[in-house]
């Protein structure tokens, strides 16, 4: 049966394997130290987080941007429960990670019910697999193997060595072409003259997508996770995808639609009103019914894409995409009495070096943060999407900088998902991060409020007082201003974006109605 220690560091060994630097968390005792312990001793590090959600956002950032797998580590009862909205959003968004927590031991369930409840059970609904790990090395192993298998999401194990443990499914690494759907898929691109292109999160992982898009020939919008995939600066960029408003006149004019690596938990729940034929390139088995009844081509997309490339004969202007996206941001804009979301955004922007990673925060800010920040490549852009997660920004900042360290990360956050995280300035403190927390602040849940009807609560239902963001950061060891206007947002930016450190903005809210307006329709 072997010990705690003895299943760790197995474990620990499977996770050094993978290439994973770090493990997050917030340990409560017995086994979950022994988890800690065995990490250290396979070259693993440490980051004591505040939260459990939060360790296991920067856990499945960390590995994302690392090409490993995130590990976090956490005790039984509270710290699985308050784990859970991380391992949904690591679910959803396909960030891979990999949880391990203590539990109450099979061996002794039944005289201690302190903290006892199926765990597995409980976050079997929420992750790629749930389970034990007891003494059995293939668990560890096939658990490592399954988090970052495409799609990625989370895999959760209880550390039980009193109970035997299943093996988790082995997935197969890559799935062969689908050689009669990628016929019907060239003769329909080659008898196409206005496609469009929707490039999606799988994309942003296929060796040399970008540029195939790039030869391509036609308008390419990139969905949240997959901003970046083409450079905002090419000629061939048009912007986002949501299934919103902005992007709309560009797909009416698509005689057909290629969705390159789009996973379907992408595009917000709206219905599909587009008449030209869709056709879906994905690595792995995909569900293509939001799209309608699409021809899905299933195998790598770093096989199938040049060989659309090769038949296409496009008859877009050269600069049509370009346009798109330059119309979509003038669509944005609106004038505000103060410092506008707009503002704050252009200020950073300027700012900030050329590369460099920027984490956004669900809420009404990252409707203009999204569209008006370039990107240059895939992943430089982080967001919760899938989940749509509030309280996603910060702990991913962390987790980005540690696994870019040349920095700096900026993370944009809305008053209320710093609200939810706050305690992790802390985190950035203590380990020095270059991390700028920028905080788009006007007290409410503005995405919320402009939904509102009557008799849904009023402002008791969507505003908080007025909070000090800036004296906060200065209690946890972290520099912190205010900023009241683009002029002194400027002049504090004016000697350079370093971290860590905290921009307490205080926006004026008026232009957010218009940009929802002209962004969902």
């Amino acid at each position: 049966m072997g010990t705690s220690r003895d299943a760790a560091d197995v474990l620990a060994a499977e996770l050094a394997s993978a290439g994973t630097r770090l493990l997050f968390g917030l340990p409560g005792g017995g086994a979950n130290l022994d988890v800690v312990g065995a990490a250290a001793a396979a070259g693993i590090g440490f980051v004591l987080t505040h939260d459990e959600t939060a360790a296991c956002v920067m856990a499945g950032t960390h590995g994302l941007l690392t090409g490993s797998v995130g590990a976090a580590v956490v005790t039984r009862g509270p710290g699985v429960t308050n784990a859970a909205t991380g391992l949904a959003q690591a679910t959803l968004d396909r960030f891979p990670l990999l949880l391990v927590s203590d539990t109450v031991s099979s061996s002794t369930a039944s005289r201690v019910p302190h903290q006892r409840f199926d765990q597995v059970a409980m976050t079997a609904p929420i992750t790629k697999w749930a389970g034990v790990l007891g003494g059995s090395p293939d668990v560890a192993r096939a658990a490592v193997a399954l988090a970052r298998r495409g799609p990625a999401g989370a895999v959760h194990l209880d550390l039980d060595v009193t109970a035997p443990g299943d093996v988790p499914p082995d997935l197969p690494a890559r799935f062969p072409v689908d050689d009669a759907a990628l016929a019907d898929a060239r003769r329909l691109l080659a008898g196409s003259r206005h496609p469009v292109v929707i490039a999606g999160l799988e994309a942003a992982a296929a060796p040399g997508a970008g540029d195939a898009l790039g030869r391509l020939g036609c308008p390419v919008l990139c969905t949240y996770q997959a901003k970046g995939v083409v450079p905002d600066g090419w000629p061939v960029a048009a912007g986002l995808f949501t299934n919103g408003a902005l992007e709309r006149p560009l797909l009416e004019r698509a005689d057909l639609i290629l969705a390159v690596g789009v996973d379907p938990v992408e595009p917000i729940p709206a219905s599909w009103d587009h008449d030209a034929p869709v056709v879906m390139l994905h690595p792995a088995p995909v569900d293509g019914r939001y799209f309608g009844e699409p021809t899905v081509v299933l195998g790598p997309l770093e096989t199938t894409l040049p060989s659309l490339v090769d038949v296409a004969e496009p008859r877009w202007e050269a600069d049509a995409g370009a346009l798109a996206r330059k119309a979509g941001i003038e669509a944005l804009e609106h004038q505000c009495a103060g410092l506008s979301p707009h503002d704050v955004v252009r200020e950073t922007a300027r700012a900030t070096p050329a590369g460099s990673t920027v984490t956004v925060d669900a809420g009404a800010h990252m409707l203009v943060v999204m569209p008006l920040w370039n990107a240059a490549r895939p992943q430089q852009v982080l967001i919760s999407n899938g989940l749509a997660t509030m309280g996603f920004a910060l702990p991913a900042a962390i987790g980005a900088a540690l696994a870019r360290p040349a920095g700096p990360v900026v993370c944009f956050v809305g008053d209320g998902g710093l609200g939810m995280t706050m305690a992790e300035l802390e985190t950035v403190s203590r380990l020095g991060l270059d991390v700028v927390v920028v905080v788009v602040n006007d007290a409410a849940l503005s995405l919320i409020e402009i939904k509102q009807h009557d008799g849904q609560g009023g402002a008791g239902a969507v505003r908080y007082g007025a909070t000090d963001f800036a004296t906060v950061a200065r209690g946890m060891g972290m520099p912190g201003c205010v900023v009241e206007s683009a002029d002194s947002l400027r002049a504090q930016l004016s000697g350079g974006l370093r971290g860590p450190r905290l921009i307490d903005a205080r926006i004026d809210p008026a232009g957010y109605r218009h940009v929802i307006g002209v962004t969902r329709g």
